[in-house]
């Protein structure tokens, strides 16, 4: 039990060895297959050292992933260490002009990629809601590679999910792919936060007929591994989670207490910030306790107001979310989807537990009890 208050047995971590293994650098499906791979952003110097050699990896992002990965491959040698390129969050995509090279040809700057990185990932800029013509002009080009170590990306703006025919189309193009998939989705905020989209998210990964990763996503990742993904990167902190516009502007921090952590609950499948818990359910009664590696105990709400406690809070979340995945490692897509119910019918049952401690009701995540708990 990881939680006081809250007990879901389903997502007790596994107590089964995971045998050492090696990066399969250059391969990509065998470095895909049995891993739970983690956005790691601005914190990625100490989260990569929190991550579970065996069945996990890093994809780093941001303006220092390239800078930084050598010495975080020097301190955790066993560890996939991938690098998300630039473009998928500063470009635009075009029929003309796909991708942003850093090299005169894309296999070029796939080959400068490969110099730090585990696996080389097309540098395919963000591709708007029903540009078919841009998504197209992608594949044509990453088709013509004859590579093993390429991940064709994929970063689609969050309407795709919205149309049923942009479903369609995208589901179409991904399985004219010759290489697995990075796909990630893009929006201000939660891309996939209606179940309109969650619904459409879950049946790209039911028809996609090639491996396919769940890039920065939630906790939906798991629901894309129990239908057919073969990865899911998942972060810990909500820009990690998601790709914000290429011409994005961030606002800036009015609450001090806007800096507390969204902190990872994993019986309740749920990512809540602490800055709520704190104020809406637990302002009258004893707050629940964490006893992963990183909180030892402590309150889960306790953390707040400044970087050092929000980054403590991003530490809980990796290693619980390895733990959540430790039972999934050497399952097929059926033993997946068969684990994944029951971790969200206990999920569910969570909250007449946490309504009981606190003395009132709660509202259910809707995507939760309305999409995730229904049978594909």
């Amino acid at each position: 039990m990881s939680f006081t208050v809250i007990n879901n047995p389903s997502t007790t971590p596994s107590s089964l060895f995971i045998p050492p293994r090696t990066v399969e650098s250059g391969d990509a499906l065998a470095l895909l297959s049995d891993r739970q791979f983690h956005v790691a952003g601005r914190n990625m110097s100490v989260e990569a050292s929190l991550i579970e050699t065996a069945a996990g990896g890093a994809i780093l992002v941001g303006d220092d992933a390239v800078a930084k990965v050598a010495s975080i491959r020097a301190a955790n040698p066993n560890l996939a260490l991938v690098v998300e390129p630039r473009a998928l969050r500063k470009h635009l995509a075009t029929d003309a002009q796909p991708f942003q090279l850093s090299a005169a040809t894309l296999g070029g700057d796939l080959d400068r990629q490969r110099m730090y990185s585990d696996l080389a990932i097309t540098p395919t800029g963000q591709i708007r809601a029903g540009d078919s013509a841009a998504l197209k002009a992608a594949l044509r080009e990453a088709n013509k590679l004859d590579r093993t170590d390429t991940l064709f990306a994929i970063p689609a703006f969050a309407g795709w999910l919205s149309e049923p025919h942009y479903v369609k189309q995208l589901i179409a193009v991904i399985n004219h792919s010759k290489h697995p998939l990075l796909l990630t989705f893009i929006d201000g905020h939660n891309p996939v936060g209606s179940m309109k989209r969650a619904h459409a998210y879950r049946r790209v990964f039911q028809e996609a007929s090639v491996p396919v990763v769940a890039h920065r996503a939630d906790l939906i990742g798991f629901d894309a591994l129990a239908h057919g993904a073969i990865a899911s990167a998942i972060g810990s902190y909500p820009t990690t989670r998601r790709l914000n516009p290429f011409d994005h502007r961030g606002g800036g921090v009015s609450d001090p207490e806007d800096m507390s952590p969204h902190m990872l609950l994993p019986d309740m499948l749920r990512i809540v910030r602490s800055t709520h818990m704190r104020r809406e359910w637990f302002a009258s009664v004893t707050p629940i306790q964490c006893f992963c590696v990183i909180c030892r105990g402590a309150d889960v709400d306790r953390l707040h107001e400044d970087e050092t406690e929000r980054r403590i809070g991003h530490n809980h979340n990796v290693v619980n979310l390895d733990s959540l995945y430790s039972s999934y490692v050497g399952l097929n897509t059926a033993g997946r989807r068969a684990l994944w119910a029951d971790q969200v019918q206990g999920a569910l049952d969570t909250y007449p537990q946490l309504e009981a401690h606190l003395g009132r009701s709660l509202v259910v995540d809707s995507i939760l009890e309305k999409v995730w708990a229904k049978a594909s």
